[in-house]
């Protein structure tokens, strides 16, 4: 092998530039005795030395070539094919997409193309470079090089995405930027843990179970409704206000003054006759009193505890103030049965945690995991939402920066077009959060399933094998992926990402292996 000796540093000859390049990208002929050198995603230096440039590139599409057994060209051994065995002359070339030029001390931009016949040395470690890239998160090295790839944390809320099948390490990515973040900056994060296997495994110190979330009476409503199927239009007024009768009657009488307010005497527009009784009657003179915000926080303090068989009193309490159908009442009790069921109603007791606490416990230990695996998907994307609300909510108060970075795995389910309040409070961290310090980390399978809003918004990727074709199609669409290909895609190995956008030092996707975490 050929040692050079550049710039006081002994570096290896792979080849020289050819005919043709440009700014962005050159021509690289290799030189044949050390072809297993030049592997795709290898760093390399250019050394133009008529110029006095050199500059930093990455070899992408070695290709292997034979000028007489061109598939295009009629050769003589179209027609013999044992001259193959006489002798040919292969030779490897490839193509380096340049990151740029090489300062004393940084990396400047390509202003003129490299001149043919430039010798071309392969960079095998840190001190061959001779540059620093700065400081910042490491999460993992360039692949061949080994040479750490700090991502610079001042573009944490202009957000990122993380996007890989099944199984390419993309918990161990974002673990490892969990590490780093709370290591190397001011950022606190609030992590939705779809599965609860992913992060709770790794901080079981800071989880924090999505059971415990106090859920509003609007949301306890739309699920009654969606797993009774019952007709909302026709419904939705008796499940509601059966909700708030329940919650009314379960409290202490000292709490209902605070959330309802004290009893009227005014006569009740004809609904109960006086012979009701007089928790219903109380309950509907003070029904539009209600402080809906003080009622989940006496939630919060005295949770409420559910029973089919007194939810099942209550709303039958109420469809006999609303309605005089008796296949009215007989319906909500059938839903009540069997449709929603014991089971459901146990899901909504001992509730004890506000979305504000959530954040609270964030600011101050920097790190929630939110485990979200218990809850059933409309539940999910309910808390998802209060807790970024709740975030936005503190800044128009404060009007000034949050400092906090929000994860969301499996975000397709939460960033999707047809997600409801959690794509809209994901979609506005996307629009606004830069400039309240609030960022999001969106981890994914399917690019295409993210909303197309939110996509606009993200600036930094990272990416190894995609789900499919329309994945690499989208993630082309949003940025310059400097000549890597689907197919070098689907090679990748398991913590093996490219990482692009501004977070990334070289300018140009570059590959990294994630470092192993504990």
């Amino acid at each position: 092998m050929r040692l050079v000796v550049l710039g006081g540093l002994r570096l290896q000859l792979v080849g020289i530039v050819g005919s043709g390049s440009t700014i962005t990208y050159v021509p690289v002929i290799v030189w044949d005795r050390v072809e297993h050198l030049a592997k795709e995603e290898q760093l390399v230096i250019i050394d133009d030395g008529k110029r006095g440039i050199k500059y930093l590139g990455i070899l992408r599409n070695s290709r292997r070539y034979e000028p007489f057994l061109s598939a295009y060209r009629r050769t003589s051994y179209v027609d013999n094919p044992a001259l193959a065995d006489a002798g040919t002359l292969p030779h490897t070339s490839a193509y380096a997409a340049l990151v740029g030029t090489l300062e004393s001390r940084s990396i400047g931009e390509v202003q003129l193309p490299p001149n043919p016949g430039s010798k071309i040395y392969i960079v095998e470690g840190a001190t061959d470079l001779g540059i620093s890239l700065g400081e910042g998160l490491i999460i993992g090295n360039h692949k061949y090089s080994g040479i750490e790839v700090p991502l610079d944390p001042h573009w944490l809320p202009y957000h990122l995405a993380v996007v890989g099948a099944t199984g390419t390490g993309k918990s161990r990515l974002v673990k490892a930027l969990i590490d780093e973040v709370l290591a190397k900056t001011e950022y606190s994060m609030i992590v939705f843990d779809h599965t609860g296997l992913d992060y709770a495994r790794f901080y079981p110190d800071r989880v924090v179970e999505a059971s415990r979330v106090v859920l509003d009476v609007s949301l306890i409503t739309d699920l009654m409704l969606e797993r009774s199927g019952l007709d909302a239009r026709t419904y939705d007024p008796y499940f509601i206000t059966a909700v708030l009768y329940y919650v009314y009657r379960e409290l202490p009488p000292e709490l209902r003054a605070e959330v309802f307010g004290s009893e009227s005497t005014t006569a009740q527009r004809g609904l109960v006759s006086s012979s009701r009784g007089s928790d219903l009657r109380s309950f509907l003179s003070r029904l539009d009193k209600v402080d809906y915000e003080k009622l989940m926080a006496v939630m919060s303090r005295s949770p409420v505890e559910w029973s089919r068989e007194r939810f099942k009193e209550a709303v039958s309490e109420i469809a006999r103030s609303f309605s005089t159908k008796e296949s009215v009442r007989v319906r909500l009790g059938v839903a009540v049965d069997i449709k929603l069921g014991e089971g459901f109603f146990r899901s909504l007791s001992s509730r004890d945690l506000l979305p504000s606490g959530i954040v609270d416990e964030a600011l101050k230990k920097r790190l929630v995991v939110v485990d979200l695996s218990t809850e059933e998907l409309v539940i999910r994307r309910y808390v998802v939402a209060s807790v970024v609300s709740e975030l936005w909510r503190r800044i128009e108060v404060s009007r000034k920066p949050v400092n906090t970075v929000v994860v969301v795995d499996e975000a397709h389910n939460y960033a999707c077009r047809y997600c409801g309040g959690a794509k809209s409070a994901i979609g506005r961290i996307a629009r606004e959060g830069r400039k309240w310090g609030l960022g999001a980390v969106l981890v994914t399978q399917r690019i295409i399933d993210l909303d197309p809003d939110i996509r606009g918004n993200i600036n930094t990727w990272f990416f190894s094998k995609l789900q499919t074709p329309s994945d690499f199609s989208e993630l082309s669409g949003y940025m310059n992926l400097a000549g890597i290909s689907e197919q070098s895609l689907a090679v990748l190995g398991s913590r093996e990402f490219y990482v692009a956008g501004l977070m990334n030092p070289l300018r140009i996707p570059v590959l990294i292996r994630v470092r192993e975490v504990e």
